[in-house]
């Protein structure tokens, strides 16, 4: 009987610890998915755009960088270091190339 209760203690503090990792990972990973690595340079830029042929056009920036663009909303990073960042927005537009922007 004390063996059963003992194991029953043991299988609650185990599935009470998995639970705490499990929501601080999801935590985690919100934070880093997010505008953590937003840039603050304010410059939207984008080199490789797809866009459907609907209209309106569906468009997203498939460029992978360092940070997302200031006006990013949905902003998603590895968690390498140094993190490759991708702006997960679709927009109806391209955002100009950004090597026009460099000159």
């Amino acid at each position: 009987m004390a063996l059963n209760k003992l194991v029953v203690v043991k299988v609650s503090i185990l599935l009470f610890l998995v639970g705490i990792t499990v929501q601080v990972n999801a935590a985690v990973s919100e934070l880093i998915e997010t505008n953590e690595y937003k840039s603050g340079n304010g410059k939207a830029c984008c080199d490789l755009c797809a866009c459907t042929r609907s209209i309106p056009p569906q468009c997203r920036c498939l460029d992978t960088k360092d940070s997302c663009h200031s006006a990013c909303k949905s902003c998603r990073c590895t968690r390498s270091y140094p993190p490759t960042c991708q702006c997960m927005d679709i927009d109806d537009f391209c955002y100009k190339p950004c090597i026009q922007q460099m000159i």
